[in-house]
């Protein structure tokens, strides 16, 4: 079987039942979560995160994330809201000079203005090394999106806008993982887009994902952005709950059209020209040996060349 087949194989096994119950969750988590996310500000350079599991949590966690690595969590309660350090997250946060012990804090208290201040004296730049690079780097690009001027990444990519949910960036959940290369379905797992955006303006607005790796590593990213954008497209061709992935979850209004137009983008690093050279092949190669027409709907493919500092990024399309 092609990888086309491969994901159709894998998405009749019930992937779309999976998701339509996704969908539902993550809208009526949707109305909970704007009022819980006003109880607290952002502190840059502090970026507070959701996710899929955390959403449908009544408990109404956030993930607390410093240059994308996880330093705390936030909780909502009804008398307010309070930042929760694990023992994991003390241990962590040691390479960062923050010795704040386990346990919750109340937001607005001593220990929390405190931990807010010590992250925000750090120079950046001098735990770039201290932290998952592509954690990093994802972070970056998403602050680069949320940018509401032409300056985003240096005036390239005008017009592309992170999806969030209720403002916060969050990885979109698929049912068939893709990590592997190879199509899963698995009952207790999922794979997560690492960037879903829309980019352009008006009716030529298209949804763009985007898988990320860290520089000079490509392992499977082609056929993994692949994966979850056929993927993509088959959650939002589904009855009823497309129209939920469209518009509540993705930010579209009105119907879904006849024929949808998707990005698929991966996000590299090269330190050589050659290396890069050689990737491109590798993606012309994929274009010209794979369904690029999935029913009315047609995905395009793009390698989003980044450098690490200062962040840029070009697109090429293929």
């Amino acid at each position: 079987m092609n990888l086309l087949e491969q994901i159709e194989h894998e998405w009749a096994k019930g992937a779309g039942k999976i998701a339509a119950g996704w969908a539902v969750k993550l809208k009526k988590a949707k109305d909970s979560l704007g009022p819980a996310r006003q109880k607290f500000y952002q502190w840059y350079p502090l970026i507070i995160y959701t996710s899929y599991s955390n959403a449908i949590d009544r408990r109404c966690p956030f993930s607390v994330r410093y240059l994308g690595q996880e330093v705390a969590m936030l909780r909502v309660k009804s008398d307010g809201v309070y930042i929760c350090i694990s023992k994991e997250h003390a241990v962590a946060n040691r390479r960062f000079g923050m010795t704040l012990l386990p346990r919750e804090y109340p937001w607005r208290n001593v220990e929390a203005k405190e931990f807010r201040r010590h992250f925000r004296s750090l120079e950046h730049r001098e735990y770039h090394s201290s932290v998952n690079e592509e954690h990093r780097i994802e972070s970056e690009i998403l602050q680069h999106m949320k940018n509401r001027t032409g300056s985003k990444f240096n005036g390239t990519l005008r017009g592309i806008q992170p999806v969030t949910l209720g403002g916060l960036p969050f990885q979109l959940p698929v049912p068939i993982s893709g990590h592997t290369g190879i199509p899963q379905l698995r009952k207790n797992s999922h794979g997560n887009i690492d960037i879903l955006a829309r980019r352009g303006t008006g009716r030529g607005t298209r949804i763009s994902v985007w898988e990320l790796k860290r520089p000079d590593e490509e392992a499977q990213a082609i056929k993994q952005a692949y994966i979850y954008s056929v993927t993509l497209l088959k959650m939002l061709r589904m009855p009823q709950s497309g129209e939920i992935w469209y518009n509540d979850i993705i930010g579209f209004r009105g119907k879904i059209p006849c024929k949808l137009a998707m990005e698929c983008v991966v996000a590299l690093s090269f330190a050589s020209a050659q290396t890069r050279e050689k990737f491109e092949e590798k993606m012309q190669s994929f274009k010209d040996q794979n369904a690029l027409r999935i029913g009315n709907d047609t995905i395009s493919l793009h390698i989003a060349h980044y450098q690490k500092e200062p962040l840029t990024v070009e697109l090429k399309n293929f």
